[in-house]
């Protein structure tokens, strides 16, 4: 028999298996190790990381205790704690749209709310109408892969800044051959770089539309983010 392991730092608990649903853990943008315990978890998850104004988030933060109209005493952790750089507090629940009328669910979301609303904190409630899905989940998978740090290149952001006004699209094929003609490179070498500038919102798209297409990205255009 294995020692059962522990919870991450912070983490009142460990997620478990439910059913066939997906569990794991990411490190997250400010190097916290957060656990997920379904692939909608993790959905929500990749929304977090790109969002510039989640300054940090973490898993099963705490243990909500409340007296329910059955008499009994509950306890209920919510999924997500988050940061904002506006320093609101946010706690994100993820759960199915299916499970919202059930008598169990109503009693703790309305704890939950009450103990936000003491706390001047904010309770968000995620179903898989409202995490990300088709074009924008598509996207933050594929363009989470080039977050680090590594896909960064000076010299491509000192040439957006310089050559890519602020109000206006460029396509980005166009964009990529441009730089690397100025570097005697090939266009497909500044992609990562690109990609890193997508991902960290530097650069603008749609993200409700695909932008990459067997492995190769799409016709879509690219607008330099105005700083505030």
């Amino acid at each position: 028999m294995g020692w059962k392991r522990r919870p991450p730092a912070g983490n009142v608990r460990r997620v478990v298996a439910i059913s066939n649903n997906l569990r794991g853990t990411i490190t997250n943008k400010t190097g916290r190790i957060v656990q997920y315990e379904s692939f909608a978890e993790r959905s929500l998850l990749l929304r977090l990381e790109r969002d510039r104004t989640v300054r940090d988030y973490a898993s099963q933060p705490e243990a909500f205790v409340f007296a329910a109209p059955d008499g009994r005493t509950h306890r209920y952790t919510p999924d997500f704690i988050v940061w904002r750089t506006t320093d609101h507090i946010e706690i994100h629940e993820v759960t199915l749209s299916n499970r919202i009328d059930r008598l169990s669910q109503q009693w703790r979301m309305q704890a939950a709310e009450q103990i936000c609303q003491a706390r001047a904190w904010q309770y968000l409630v995620h179903t898989e109408h409202t995490l990300p899905q088709g074009a924008e989940l598509t996207n933050l998978q594929v363009l989470h892969a080039y977050r680090p740090t590594g896909y960064a290149d000076e010299q491509v952001q000192a040439w957006l800044e310089q050559h890519l006004p602020l109000d206006k699209p460029h396509a980005f094929g166009q964009i990529a051959q441009t730089i690397a003609a100025d570097r005697g490179q090939a266009a497909t070498m500044m992609y990562p770089s690109l990609y890193h500038e997508l991902w960290h919102d530097r650069l603008q798209m749609d993200w409700q539309r695909l932008f990459i297409v067997n492995g190769g990205p799409v016709q879509s255009t690219l607008v330099m983010r105005q700083e505030v």
